[in-house]
């Protein structure tokens, strides 16, 4: 058989399918995979340098605890945290308990960065004295 008739006779499905897009998207994947991991391990070492915050199961929050001599003490922090939040745009839950108060900073729900802590969130934390 000729390599014309070899070639005609071959079933393409069983071919590589290598398109252009599909490549494309095959290497976008790959680095944007990449760039997420160099992220996350960025916001653990940033996170190391801040004592008492936590990086939250999915990477989606972070969070703090801190015990204040009086509960009134604790109101007013929280207080000064949620001034805070709402001066610099950032969404925090509060949790109090008697003379503890529990922080937590969230990642953006939509726009750029949505569902990852980045470096405005790490500020605001950072900030909160």
């Amino acid at each position: 058989m000729s390599d014309v008739q070899t070639q005609v006779g071959t079933d393409p499905q069983n071919d590589l399918d290598l398109k252009a897009e599909r490549v494309q998207f095959e290497i976008a994947a790959t680095a944007s995979a990449a760039i997420e991991g160099a992220q996350q391990r960025w916001v653990e070492d940033r996170l190391r340098k801040m004592p008492g915050w936590s990086l939250a199961s999915g990477g989606q929050a972070i969070g703090r605890t801190r015990a204040l001599p009086s509960p009134f003490g604790a109101t007013d922090y929280a207080s000064f945290v949620l001034r805070e939040a709402a001066r610099t745009r950032q969404a925090v839950q509060i949790g109090l308990s008697g003379s503890r108060v529990m922080i937590t900073v969230l990642a953006p729900s939509y726009g750029e960065g949505s569902g990852v802590i980045g470096r405005e969130q790490l500020d605001f934390a950072a900030s909160l004295v």
